[in-house]
């Protein structure tokens, strides 16, 4: 009998050990949208404070402005970045960043990142410049028409990204996925993609914020019947006949998960922008893999400070046969040099497009195979067997990290020794 309840309780602890792997959530996950100006304009790595040290009180956050912002410019969809700035400083206030970021130090998963530790300074909540988020934006356009060319598709007339699919991946509150969406209204949808769930509650609230009423259409003379949502644009203190009031937005929809799950789905993406610049080279070569996996060929992929991985082999997954494996290959296009605060002024892009992939063997969305009891625990055997939980600490720290993830009722939670937190 005892057996039996110690298998049961192994399978259970499998279940989150085995069926959500730990490298899914990883603190370097959290790299790639976090980082404090602090660390990253002076583009040191500093060691994260033991128990025993002091940790300094982090620095307000205001954004500062990018020297080479010309309002008046517009995109390749004649929407003017002047607008979608001022529309977005009005969701996003500048002044609020702080309160931002201490959001996303508030989810319970934070807590028991690495060693169970308050998170260091530098895993703050960082924002892209929108005005070179656009030039990106606008540059990938151009290579995906030159890719549509050599296919034999005609997008001359194509207005920029129509019917097309972004993602950011790591989106954070949601800020660049509505600026996405206002700069070209013609997407056919712009995702966001974040694993913490309180930020990402918040960006679903934000973006849910934007959806316009009938009397509000009826107000500001909407008449395009598919547009649901608007980016509200502040009005002067003395507002003319010539100020424009809303953009309109393309469908958004904001996920919480981790693109290291290969179930998360990501094969209908046109275009993709990755804030990369503090991943590490393990956590990039899982991104590199997903794309790999799932994006078509042509896919264009934007990443800061680093590049992908630009050829691999994506290994058969256990227990799932129909998770394709191979080869693929990402080809780099362009390096573009550009202005973020966030990096100290200079920031550098990378704009990818992909070569092969496993994409077509990959099909459409997948649903993890649930394995019975008895596969669990045999897993969990053969991980004991072959001395892949050999430190208890690390092991319970991951369960327990994985089952607040997944919303586990807190007196399902179990108790942690003071060595072992």
């Amino acid at each position: 009998m005892n057996y039996c309840v110690q298998l049961l309780g192994a399978a259970f602890i499998a279940t989150f050990v085995v069926a959500f792997p730990v490298s899914s959530f990883s603190a370097s996950r959290i790299l790639h949208h976090t980082a404090s100006p602090a660390r990253i304009k002076s583009k040191l790595h500093q060691q994260r404070p033991q128990k025993d040290q002091v940790v300094i009180e982090e620095e307000c956050l205001v954004p500062e402005e990018n020297p080479n912002y010309n309002p008046d410019a517009k995109s390749l969809s004649g929407v003017r970045y002047g607008l979608v700035q001022k529309g977005i400083d009005e969701l996003y206030p500048p002044k609020e960043l702080s309160s931002r970021n201490a959001k996303s130090r508030t989810d319970g998963y934070w807590k028991y990142v690495e060693r169970g530790e308050k998170p260091p300074l530098e895993f703050t909540y960082g924002e892209f410049d929108l005005f070179f988020f656009g030039e990106l934006l606008d540059r990938a356009w151009e290579h995906y028409q030159s890719t549509s060319a050599t296919d034999d598709v005609d997008v001359t007339d194509t207005k920029p990204w129509e019917n097309k699919t972004f993602i950011d991946i790591g989106s954070g509150t949601g800020r660049l996925v509505i600026s996405a969406a206002a700069m070209h209204p013609h997407w056919r949808t712009c995702r966001g993609l974040e694993i913490l769930k309180g930020i990402h509650t918040e960006s679903v609230s934000i973006a849910d914020g934007c959806t316009v009423s009938l009397d509000e259409k009826n107000e500001l003379d909407i008449q395009n019947e598919n547009v649901k949502s608007i980016l509200r644009i502040p009005q002067a203190d003395t507002p003319s006949d010539n100020d424009e009031r809303y953009i309109p937005l393309a469908p958004m929809h904001m996920i919480q998960g981790s693109f290291t799950n290969p179930y998360q789905y990501l094969a209908d993406t046109d275009c993709a922008f990755v804030f990369s610049s503090c991943m590490n080279p393990g956590l990039l070569e899982q991104l590199s893999i997903a794309i790999g996996r799932q994006c078509r060929p042509g896919t264009i992929i934007i990443t800061t400070e680093f590049p992908l991985f630009l050829t691999g082999h994506i290994d058969p997954l256990e227990d799932d046969e129909s998770m394709p494996s191979g080869d693929y290959e990402i080809e780099l296009l362009e390096k573009i040099d550009g202005w973020c605060w966030l990096m100290g002024g200079e920031s550098t892009a990378y704009i990818h497009r992909v070569k092969s992939s496993l994409s077509n063997l990959y099909g459409g969305p997948k649903e993890r195979p649930r394995l019975s009891l008895e596969e669990e625990a045999y897993q969990l055997v053969q991980l004991m067997e072959g001395e892949g939980l050999t430190d208890t600490k690390v092991f319970m720290r991951n369960v327990l990290n994985n089952m607040i993830f997944n919303d586990v009722p807190p007196e399902f939670l179990p108790e942690l020794d003071d060595d072992e937190a």
